[in-house]
């Protein structure tokens, strides 16, 4: 399964999916600091349908915490993406909600 990012900067609003891996990180790394760049306030970034993170994904959401100001805002964190934010050592960098 392959996985991607859908940006809705009208929020700003990143919604994940499936495998977010370093060729997702590949093809959205741009993009995503582009909206970062233009966000007025925190990031919201949906993660209910992600099935696997590596280290490619995990750089994606850290790209949301390079914005400054507010705390990104992680919905539906899987348990499996939870344990990678805990072990990493970034989970307070981030607000989580369900």
């Amino acid at each position: 399964m392959q996985g991607g990012v859908r940006i809705d900067d009208s929020g700003p609003r990143w919604t994940m999916w499936g495998e977010v891996d370093a060729a997702v990180q590949d093809r959205s790394e741009g993009d995503l600091a582009r909206s970062v760049q233009r966000a007025e306030g925190p990031v919201t970034i949906d993660l209910t349908e992600v099935t696997f993170m590596d280290s490619g994904g995990l750089r994606l959401l850290y790209l949301s915490v390079l914005g400054g100001g507010e705390q990104p805002v992680l919905v539906g964190v899987p348990d499996r993406i939870r344990d990678l934010l805990e072990i990493s050592g970034v989970i307070s960098q981030f607000t989580l909600v369900d």
